[in-house]
Formats: C-alpha cells, structure tokens, sequence
C-alpha cells in the first residue's frame, strides 16, 4: 500500500491544482484590472506592477513543479513568500488609486481589492496557511483606506464608520476562507474514505474468489471421483471430504452475509439470561467443526463466572466460532490436536469476561498448560484478516474487543473480552420492594403450565392473571392494569407469533407492553427467532425462577 503524504503536502498539491485550473479566468481578470488600473496612473507604474504580478505567475509554475517531485518545507516556504509578493505587487496600484481626488478611481480601487479577497476566499483555501497569507496583502490595502483618511492631514469623522465596516467584512471572507477550506478537507477525507472502501471491496473479492474455489474444487472433484469409484470404502472417504468442504463453503457465505450486516449496522445486540459456559463450548465446537475434524475441544471455565448472565448468545456464539476458526487457521506445524479455551472475568473490571482461545499440539494439550500472556499481535492477510475484520465488528456490537496474537512458541492465539451483567437472586421479600406492584398476564393453552407459572411468580411477590388462548389475552390486556405478558409461542389456534404482533398493533399504551416468550423449545435457534421477531425475552421450559427473575428484570424499565 502507497504511503500516505502529510496533510500539509497534500494539501499544497491540491492548491496547485486549484490554481492551474483557475489560471486562465484568473489572468483575464487580473489584465482587465490593470487596463482599468492604467487610466488613472501612469502606464509605467501600471507596467511595472503587472510584470512583476507576471514573475510570480511563472515563478509559481516553477516553484509547484519542483514541490511535486520533491516535496519540503523550504519549497512549501517559497511557494507562500511568491504568492504573497504577487499578491502585494497586485493591491499597490489600487492603494496608489485610492490617495487620487477621484471617486470613481476610489470605486475601481475598493472593487480590485475585494476581487483579490474573495479569489483568496474560494481559489486559495487548499492549505489553510497559504491562504491566510495570500490574504494579508489585500486586507491590509484594504483596512488602509479608511484609516488613511481617519489619521491623515485631514481627518474625516466618518472614516471610523467606513473601518468598521472594512474590519466586519474581512471577518466575513476569513470565515468564509477557514468554512471553504475545512469543507475541500472534508470532501478528501471522504473521497479517501472511499477510496480505502474501494479497495477493501477488491481485496475482499479477491479473498472470497480464492477461498469459494478451494471447497468448490474439492466438492466437484471428489463429486466426480464418487461417481466413477466402485468401492463402497472410498465413496464413504469421498463423502466425508465432500460434506467438510461444504461446511466450509457454507461458514464462508454466513461469513460474507455477516460482515455485510455489520457494515451496513444492522446487527443488533439482543441480550437474554443464558448459561455462559455451555454457550462458550457450544460456539468452541461449532467453530472447530468445519475446520478440523476429530479435534477435541477442551473447556476451562472459572469459578468465579457466573452460571447465568444475561448478554447476548447468538453474537457470542457467533464471535467465539469465527475466533476459533482463525485460531485453527493461522496454527504452523505440526496439526493442533485440541481447542483450548479459558474463560473467567477480566482482572480489574467489574462484569466483564474474558476468554482466551488457543489451539494446542498433543503434547501441549497433554500436559494442560496454558500461557496467561502472548508475545505479541498477529497481523493476519488476506481471508484471516477479513476474519478478523468481521469478528471484531461483532464484538464492538456487544461492547467488546477480540485481539488476536502470538504466543511465545509461535503459536497464535486469541483474547476475546465481553462485558455481562449477572443475573441477581430473587428478591425475598418481593418485587415490589424495589418496582412497586407488578401484574403480569400468564398466556398458555395448558392450565398445568399456568398454574406453575403464577406460583412461582407469586414466590417473587408479583400479582399474576392468566388467559388460556390469544384472544382471551388481547381482551385482558385491552382492558389494562398489566405490567408485562408471559406469552406461550406453541398454542392452538392464534398462537403465539400471532398474538404478539396483534399486541403490537393495539393502541397505547398495551402496544408497547413487554412480551416475553415461554417456549417448551430451548434451542439456541428457537431463542435466536424469538428474539428476531421483536420480543423482550425468552423463558424456556422448565421455567427456572432465576432465569424467569432475571428475563423480568432485563423487560422492565429499571425501578425509580
């Protein structure tokens, strides 16, 4: 990659092009303005000062050619000092106007200086230094004017008047300089925005053309190896290596799908009350799977991590197995004969956790060790860094940081640190200690799970109704008084999807009422779709009063 110029270099290229493209128009106006400058003086004057106005025209061309090649600060001085003397060579005949008895020469004078103001203002704002500079000329000639007449033989009252008015409007083309100049920079850092985005979509394109092929070829040649094999035992070998190239395949489109929502911001963080230990090895297992198979997986998780927290599965999931998957990748020789991972809370920071990822060889993972620190960072290429890059989006939607390294033998590893809250007991003196009277509307089609419901939520000091179908539950809720709805997902008729959407299209306030799903499917995909679908929480079956507890508290606005 081409490295990046200084702001002021750049900017000073940026001005040359500016000026090139302004230089004929510039050039007519400045000839006119001599030509009008020449009926009031003597034409040696006027000659005098519009050749050396030429010089640094020419002198200028000079000067950006020779900073294009060899940009410097002393050529970025000389560019400065040439334009202000051409600018200063241009204001000396409207300062020579302005002391004629003439008002009309007066006119011409005050009309050429604004000129140079305003070609200063919108030509000149490239490099902020350069243009302030250019400006000096023609706003001293200008300030000059009225205080020439305030401080002259013969003072003029009015001239305090008229310099004020010159002063109000210098501001104005100074502001106007500095809005114009941080408006082009804003345009470039665009521009270069772009421009990076650009190539990272080519490099992208690269990488997947690269890694979409290598399963692609293996799926289609072993394909056609199955098909002309006539032993049984081979085919079977054939399809194992067909079905692992399509698991890659298929964690490699979820991978493009992933970082395209991530990019465009549409990932969301839906945290619920999950086991955190059993999502960490289920999402280790999921990530190795594809990758290697017959690997073990080895889990070690502190004591000190609570068995129930409430963050988000499906992003951890989905970060801990891209994690996994770059770790496999990225090992040397020889083949890592487990996956590591260690999870307990980060040192010195409350509701935070912390889990390090390492694959290990067999004599490593024999002996059980584990390094607490890495020699350093691991800068990944092509389809890891994209990896990378996607992992990392993830981890900043649930507010954390993945860092991938090196550890001393060489061999990668990762961090991944998440924050968590930790699900509080159940209060034993009742909810409304803390949030007052709380009534919550019990939706299920069997009385049996009701029942169990509203005992334990009576154990919480929570008042409870129940509705053993969605109609009976839109009719309740329409007649008000509750502050949160348990809603069975699987019942008969109106079920449980079709219930919540008709709680949503209610009028206020029972529109906006939380709605958490009781669903006897506990799966990690059950609970994904719940939450999709627009739900506060899930309370999967068996309802656990913790968890139940906890999904209450995560509904509920905290209490005042």
């Amino acid at each position: 990659m081409m490295e990046k110029r200084p702001d002021w270099q750049d900017e000073i290229l940026r001005q040359w092009v500016r000026l090139k493209a302004d230089l004929p128009s510039r050039q007519i106006g400045v000839a006119f303005g001599f030509l009008l400058f020449s009926v009031f003086l003597p034409l040696s004057v006027t000659l005098v000062a519009y050749a050396l106005n030429i010089v640094t025209e020419v002198t200028q061309v000079r000067l950006m050619r020779r900073f294009t090649e060899r940009p410097t600060r002393l050529g970025q001085a000389a560019i400065i000092t040439n334009s202000v003397i051409g600018m200063a060579a241009f204001c000396v005949p409207p300062m020579l106007l302005w002391d004629l008895d003439d008002p009309i020469a007066g006119y011409v004078a005050a009309l050429a200086l604004i000129g140079a103001l305003l070609n200063v203002s919108v030509m000149r704002a490239a490099h902020l230094v350069y243009g302030i500079l250019c400006g000096l000329p023609p706003a001293l000639a200008l300030l000059w004017m009225p205080m020439h007449h305030a401080f002259g033989p013969t003072p003029l009252a009015t001239a305090p008047v008229a310099t004020a008015g010159v002063v109000v409007l210098l501001g104005y083309f100074a502001s106007a300089l500095i809005q114009n100049h941080h408006a082009q920079s804003d345009m470039v850092r665009a521009r270069d925005r772009a421009d990076d985005a650009s190539r990272a979509k080519s490099r992208f394109l690269s990488a997947m053309s690269h890694e979409m092929r290598t399963p692609l070829n293996a799926i289609l040649g072993l394909s056609q190896l199955m098909r002309e094999s006539p032993d049984r035992a081979a085919v079977r070998d054939h399809a194992q290596a067909i079905e692992t190239a399509a698991r890659s395949l298929k964690m490699l489109v979820e991978d493009v799908l992933d970082l395209a929502s991530a990019t465009e911001g549409e990932i969301r963080f839906r945290p619920v009350t999950a086991a955190l230990g059993h999502e960490i090895t289920q999402a280790a297992a999921t990530g190795a799977a594809p990758t290697a198979a017959g690997l073990r997986i080895l889990t070690e998780i502190a004591e000190t991590v609570p068995e129930l927290a409430r963050f988000d599965p499906a992003l951890l999931r989905k970060c801990l197995t891209h994690v996994a998957a770059l770790v496999l990748a990225a090992q040397p020789a020889p083949r890592p004969a487990a996956l590591r991972l260690r999870a307990g809370l980060a040192p010195g920071r409350v509701g935070r956790l912390r889990i390090t990822v390492e694959a290990a060889t067999e004599e490593r993972a024999t002996a059980g060790d584990m390094p607490d620190e890495a020699a350093g960072p691991m800068l990944g290429d092509g389809d890891e860094a994209l990896g990378l890059t996607l992992v990392r989006r993830i981890a900043e939607v649930m507010g954390g940081e993945v860092m991938m390294m090196t550890g001393a033998d060489g061999r990668a590893c990762a961090q991944f640190e998440m924050p968590f809250k930790a699900v509080p007991a159940p209060p034993t003196t009742g909810a409304e200690t803390d949030h007052g009277r709380l009534r919550v509307l019990v939706v299920d089609d069997i009385a049996t799970n009701r029942f169990v419901v509203i005992q334990l939520l009576r154990t919480l000091g929570i008042e409870a109704a129940e509705a053993e179908s969605g109609p009976e539950a839109l009719e309740l809720l329409a007649a008000g008084g509750f502050d949160l709805v348990l809603l069975d997902m699987n019942m008969p008729g109106m079920d449980g999807e079709a219930t919540f959407r008709a709680i949503r299209a209610m009028a206020a306030p029972c529109a906006a009422i939380p709605v958490l799903a009781l669903t006897a499917d506990a799966s990690a995909e059950q609970r994904d779709r719940t939450l999709a679908l627009g739900l506060n929480g899930h309370v999967p079956k068996p309802v656990d009063k913790r968890l139940l507890w906890a999904e209450i508290l995560g509904a509920l606005p905290p209490p005042p």
